[in-house]
């Protein structure tokens, strides 16, 4: 089984949704892989393989990630070929591709990051030192639309 894991980290996404191999579907093999890692897929739920195939092949990855995402945040990291961003497959190289852009306004999605994330976006650390965190925000409770709207007159 090792051996079709190994299979499905290297090949590309694109390629596993729409081709066979020598283990036969790609996707049958998706749906075996992610059954024998995690006990638990769906053969007949289409919308969940690629999220499969996102699970199997980020599986094992390392989680001693210095940034976290805010709660609820997804990003897509462009410079990366359009690489999703959770709290789940983050790693300090997608996160730091994407805070290369604007990491001013950026760091502000990030719920804990290193204090000398500046430093390490230029080059200039060489190991990251205590993990800032940022402080998280209340949230109102939600509005209802008939609370927003005017009072009704009532007729006389």
């Amino acid at each position: 089984m090792n051996d079709k894991l190994a299979f499905i980290k290297k090949t590309a996404t694109e390629d596993l949704l729409n081709g066979k191999s020598s283990y036969g579907s790609n996707l049958n093999l998706v749906i075996e892989v992610h059954q024998w890692l995690f006990n638990e897929a769906c053969g007949s739920c289409p919308r969940y393989f690629l999220g499969y195939i996102n699970r199997i092949k980020s599986h094992g990855m390392s989680t001693k990630c210095k940034y976290k995402l805010r709660e609820g945040v997804q990003l897509t990291v462009s410079s990366k070929n359009g690489s999703t961003l959770t709290n789940h497959n983050i790693t300090d190289e997608l996160a730091e591709a994407f805070l290369s852009v604007n990491p001013v306004n950026r760091v502000s999605l990030f719920q804990s990051y290193p204090k000398n994330y500046l430093e390490l976006l230029n080059g200039e650390a060489v190991e990251a030192e205590a993990i800032e965190e940022a402080p998280v925000e209340a949230v109102e409770e939600p509005v209802s639309i008939e609370a927003l709207k005017p009072a009704k007159k009532r007729k006389k």
